[in-house]
């Protein structure tokens, strides 16, 4: 059961609304309204996150992401496996999501601190 908003206005029932980062509720009838916005948290998460490498094999397609995510050569990221566990990237909370999701996609096994919540 949802429970109506009701314009203070003029009485009628207010309609929900979104759009981007701004959301809230306005009357159809008379335009009255409250609008906030809303940020997804991890928009504006100020956290540093380590991306730790645990463990990856040596095949092409680990290195070459390794290498992409890290900002160095195939031969430094070789090593980086070779010599785990290894920091491979310290960022927000965004760029972090996308790289924990394109070292899982290769089954690269990663820790992240502090605990990653997204």
């Amino acid at each position: 059961m949802s429970k109506k908003i009701i314009c203070e206005q003029c009485g009628n029932p207010m309609t929900y609304f979104q759009e981007a980062h701004t959301c809230g509720w306005i009357c159809p009838v008379c335009g009255d309204g409250v609008a906030t916005s809303y940020f997804e948290p991890i928009l504006t998460d100020i956290v540093d996150y380590h991306v730790i490498l645990v463990s990856a094999d040596k095949s092409l397609t680990s290195i070459k992401t390794i290498s992409k995510i890290a900002n160095c050569n195939f031969i430094e990221a070789k090593k980086m496996i070779e010599n785990v566990p290894v920091e491979v990237f310290c960022g927000k909370a965004v760029d972090v999501k996308e790289i924990k999701d394109k070292l899982e996609s290769v089954c690269i096994e990663i820790r992240i601190k502090p605990e990653f919540p997204y």
